[in-house]
């Protein structure tokens, strides 16, 4: 039978402490860090987000999936095809996806990127809007801070 402290020795070889700025030097700090990240990503997914884009997103994990892959595909190329968010999301069904891109469409939450003159105008580039980039960056700024404050509690 093994005690709490075994399983904390175990738990803490497997832990990737590298870019940890925290000292987990006890059972107690493994626990409180534990829920600290369980408190941190249940208030994160539960946080309506305030702004009606961040709450639309959020309502579903195929939506919010449809919000991660738009973002990471923006922040690597400014712009995107509807057929990539498709394409990086094939677990889900090509018709589902597609209709929360449109939806999103919709409500201006994405929009179509102006063409510049002399490019194909038959291929729709989509980008977050403005209202969707801000309030996508307040939440997530939000909850960091949330989870670094709790890490600091932590080391005292």
């Amino acid at each position: 039978m093994s005690t709490d402290f075994d399983r904390y020795s175990k738990v803490i070889k497997e832990i990737n402490s590298e870019n940890l700025n925290l000292k987990l030097d006890s059972p107690e700090k493994l626990n409180n860090l534990l829920c600290n990240i369980n408190k941190f990503v249940t208030k994160r997914l539960e946080d309506a987000g305030g702004a009606d884009c961040m709450q639309w997103f959020l309502i579903t994990m195929k939506k919010y999936k449809v919000l991660l892959t738009v973002m990471s595909l923006y922040s690597q190329n400014s712009s995107t095809y509807k057929e990539e968010i498709i394409k990086k999301l094939n677990k889900y069904s090509y018709k589902t996806i597609s209709q929360i891109v449109d939806e999103a469409l919709l409500k201006k939450y994405l929009i179509h990127k102006k063409h510049i003159s002399g490019s194909d105008n038959k291929t729709k580039l989509i980008v977050p809007s403005v209202e969707l980039l801000s309030a996508y960056i307040n939440w997530n700024l939000k909850h960091i801070e949330n989870y670094s404050n709790a890490v600091k509690n932590i080391n005292k």
